[in-house]
């Protein structure tokens, strides 16, 4: 794309069906540094089936993500205790004891 913007860039990262590991890494690193943060449950609404592993090669790749646990409430009314929520570490996430998660 010839003269993109980095937000242009960033959507079509975003978008891409690409599944390879290496894209996926890139997208997650996309939305954490659109979001300020974003939980193992809501990875795995955009398509991310297992986004641990990725999560591990961006540390590892020396990104400075970050994680706390947290209690999620799906719609059928589950509760999840201890989901990841990650964010990069400039962008500590709110304390939330329960998160309800959207229909």
């Amino acid at each position: 794309m010839k003269n993109a913007t980095p937000n242009q860039v960033s959507s079509d990262l975003i978008n891409s069906k690409d599944t390879s590991a290496a894209t996926q890494r890139n997208q997650i690193l996309a939305h954490l540094k659109r979001t300020p943060s974003i939980n193992t449950l809501e990875f795995r609404d955009l398509g991310f089936i297992s986004p641990a592993p990725r999560l591990l090669e961006l540390r590892q790749q020396g990104h400075d993500i970050k994680s706390h646990r947290e209690d999620v409430r799906t719609p059928d009314g589950r509760l999840h205790r201890g989901i990841a929520r990650y964010y990069l570490s400039n962008v500590p996430p709110a304390n939330d004891l329960l998160i309800e998660v959207a229909s």
